[in-house]
């Protein structure tokens, strides 16, 4: 290869190079944005997660004309459209969607009777920790705190109270366990 020949490629994977480079800063403030908003979603629950939400939790059949009286009314928060907030996050063609501030709607379905905890009062229960292990007690209150339900469990043989467990680190306990 001649000199002009391998100073005309290397000028030319250089503008590769900074053209990727540029592509790739674009990308990244794409990527940002999307865990941004997937964390702020979070904080939201739509029509349709109301509807299955209730279905799930109390066996109601509710339909989407009850869920936007109630928004109208202001039961369940601020109306946010998806589309306009959340743009970074892919969401479903069609029909508008609408959010709602989920600690408002779910308290609002909880005073409702609409919304009621997975555990009850005197239930048996498994404690999952982070570590994988397990730990065995008993429900004595559960209160919905920022839009989760939040449960103090007294620990079977110690009597120790924890205090603030999510429902979602709990599973029923039924019959005799398995010492392992």
């Amino acid at each position: 290869m001649k000199r002009n020949e391998l100073e005309a490629n290397i000028k030319s994977i250089e503008e590769k190079v900074a053209d990727y480079q540029q592509e790739l800063i674009k990308l990244r403030e794409q990527l940002h944005a999307l865990d941004e908003q997937e964390i702020e979603r979070e904080k939201f629950v739509s029509s349709k997660e109301i509807v299955d939400l209730i279905d799930k939790k109390v066996g109601k059949k509710v339909n989407m004309s009850t869920i936007k009286r109630w928004a109208d009314e202001g039961y369940l928060g601020e109306v946010i459209d998806e589309k306009e907030r959340f743009w970074a996050l892919h969401s479903k063609q069609g029909k508008k969607r609408f959010l709602y501030p989920k600690v408002q709607a779910l308290s609002f379905l909880y005073e409702k009777g609409l919304l009621l905890p997975e555990f009850e009062t005197l239930d048996r229960v498994q404690m999952i920790d982070g570590d994988s292990s397990t730990v065995i007690g008993i429900v004595i209150t559960c209160d919905l705190k920022d839009g989760e339900f939040l449960y103090n469990i007294q620990v079977e043989g110690t009597f120790d109270i924890i205090q603030a467990v999510k429902e979602s680190r709990l599973t029923l306990v039924s019959g005799e366990l398995k010492e392992s």
